[in-house]
């Protein structure tokens, strides 16, 4: 028994020892690891292979290919890796720094204390090569051209070889990327010249693709001169590349539809199918996207012909494609069924969503969208009540610009309700198929003292310059208008809406055509303007006058 305890005292003894973690409970460690000692930072003359850098505390790495950068980018992937508290930065053997150059090491978030993660904050290591610190730094935000908001982890490059073609053919100068609001610091730049642009750097290849990366630019070259210790950069508005007409996807997966996207789809292609059989073709414009819906019976492959584009299109059974196909509103979603399936299953509503309400505004056409080009109505099969109701005094139309959606014409009254049902066999679709559920949808038409107006004033505009204004509820496109405009000022009423806040845009449509284009590097054509503001909520039975005011040429010069 004696010897029992002694074995069990010294049990618990040694495990009391061991346990060498922190204590149970206290505060938590919010204090970031702080490099104590190493390699001297801003070292002169420098000719190591490795950089040492040891912490106070125990510390990871996380990231490492994606925080750890370099401006100037070297050539060569580093090796940065961990022993004990030390993190070591060794150049690749290869590696041939320039000379009489100062860089930067930008660890970003990658080293990190070992218990609570808390990253070590502005971790940067800086060295030159020659005999002095390159001392200037760039500052700046990087935005969405579109929406105006600011973009995080956007590479911003500057390149000393000035030609047009650097950008896609080598590696920047200098390297920085943009914080979370956007911003970005590039530090210990030397004087020069210097070309800047800004890429969402998808491959992190340090070029630019124009095939699939965004990228914004400036107008002028950056000049840092000698005594420059702080350089301002103009506002990079970042947007996608624009070629025209060329193709850049397809998507052919699906029974029926072709979808094409194009960098500018200006016109409709010509179209054409080989071999010719019983294909049948319709084409729809979809902003940059050309849409065509097929019918191929015979389920052959075949191949079709857009322009100079050639795109085949594998056999697909039409009778599989009518099995799954369900003829619907195109607004809404059917739920699928409870439950696991495969997914060579189609997917089988369990029941219809409720009947969704439509505010109508009188003056306007009202558009009922769905999943499927129209050809058909059955108006004997279509039924309109106006409260409890009957209305007979009403016109369905497929209009051939349209053919996915059904417009409803008739008389509308102020503070009624409507109800559109569309028994099953009403429509019939492109590849012959009808509505098998009853499809109903209300619209309400508010009284004025329900409703609002809205008299928009906009100043500052330039004359004989063409704009699009837009009123937005939400995400929801509620109006568009495009105007000339002849002087400064331009007022505009936005009447019957509902009393909500909105926000207006307004685009600078600099090549008329309608529509918000990005801009073209090689062109020099920067992305077209676009001013934004939020109205306040407007008030039933009221209106309220609301001031757009377009930023001068001089203030926009200075961003």
């Amino acid at each position: 028994m004696k010897r029992y305890l002694i074995a069990l005292t010294g049990a618990v003894l040694l495990g009391a020892c061991a346990r060498i973690g922190s204590p149970e409970g206290g505060p938590k460690d919010t204090t970031p690891p702080r490099v104590v000692k190493g390699t001297p930072n801003g070292a002169l003359n420098f000719r190591e292979r490795a950089i040492y850098l040891t912490f106070d505390e125990w510390v990871t790495l996380q990231e490492v290919n994606t925080e750890v950068f370099v401006s100037p980018p070297l050539a060569k992937r580093p090796e940065v890796m961990l022993k004990g508290r030390t993190v070591i930065f060794r150049f690749d053997e290869s590696e041939q720094l320039r000379p009489n150059t100062t860089y930067t090491i930008f660890f970003g978030t990658a080293v990190r204390d070992l218990h609570e993660g808390n990253p070590a904050q502005d971790l940067r290591f800086v060295f030159s090569t020659g005999a002095h610190l390159d001392s200037a730094a760039l500052v700046g935000i990087v935005v969405d051209a579109f929406s105006e908001e600011p973009l995080e982890g956007v590479s911003v490059l500057l390149y000393d070889n000035l030609a047009d073609s650097a950008i896609v053919a080598e590696r920047p100068y200098y390297l920085i990327r943009t914080d979370k609001s956007g911003q970005f610091r590039l530090p210990n730049v030397r004087p020069g010249v210097y070309r800047c642009i800004a890429i969402e750097d998808a491959d992190q290849n340090l070029r630019w693709r124009p095939e699939m990366e965004r990228i914004g630019f400036l107008d002028s070259f950056i000049v840092v001169r000698p005594a420059d210790t702080l350089v301002s950069v103009p506002v990079l508005r970042v947007s996608a590349p624009a070629p025209e007409g060329r193709l850049l996807s397809r998507r052919v997966n699906q029974y029926g539809v072709v979808r094409l996207g194009y960098g500018r789809l200006l016109a409709l292609p010509d179209l054409r199918v080989e071999p010719p059989n019983s294909v049948r073709c319709l084409p729809v414009r979809e902003q940059d996207t050309l849409v065509v819906w097929y019918d191929n019976p015979d389920s052959l492959s075949w191949t079709l012909y857009a322009g100079a584009d050639t795109v085949p299109v594998r056999a697909l059974s039409k009778a599989t494609h009518l099995k799954q196909h369900r003829l619907f509103f195109g607004d809404e979603r059917l739920s699928p069924s409870p439950g696991g399936r495969r997914p060579t299953q189609p997917t089988t509503p369990t029941a219809l969503p409720p009947p969704r309400t439509v505010h109508v505004r009188p003056e306007r056409p009202v558009y009922v969208p769905f999943n499927a080009p129209l050809t058909s109505a059955d108006t004997s099969r279509i039924l309109l009540l106006a409260d409890s109701t009957a209305m007979r005094d009403f016109t369905l139309t497929i209009e051939p610009e349209a053919p996915l959606s059904l417009r409803l014409s008739l008389n509308w009254e102020r503070g009624r309700r409507y109800a559109l049902t569309l028994l099953p066999t009403a429509l019939t679709d492109f590849w012959g198929a009808t509505n098998a559920d009853t499809l109903t949808r209300f619209f309400s038409v508010p009284t004025e003292k329900q409703v609002g107006t809205l008299v928009l004033v906009v100043e500052n505009l330039k004359p004989q310059t063409a704009y699009l204004l837009r009123l937005m509820n939400g995400n929801t496109l509620e109006e568009e208008r495009s105007f000339v405009a002849q002087e400064t000022e331009q007022r505009e009423v936005f009447a019957d809406l509902l009393p909500v806040a909105y926000t207006v845009q307004l685009i600078e449509d600099a090549n008329q055509n309608g529509r918000w284009d990005g801009g073209n590097y090689f062109a020099r054509r920067q992305p077209e303007r676009v001013f934004s503001k939020k109205t306040e909520a407007l008030r039933p039975g009221w209106d309220m006058e609301f001031t757009l005011s377009v930023p001068s040429e001089a203030s926009r010069r200075r961003q």
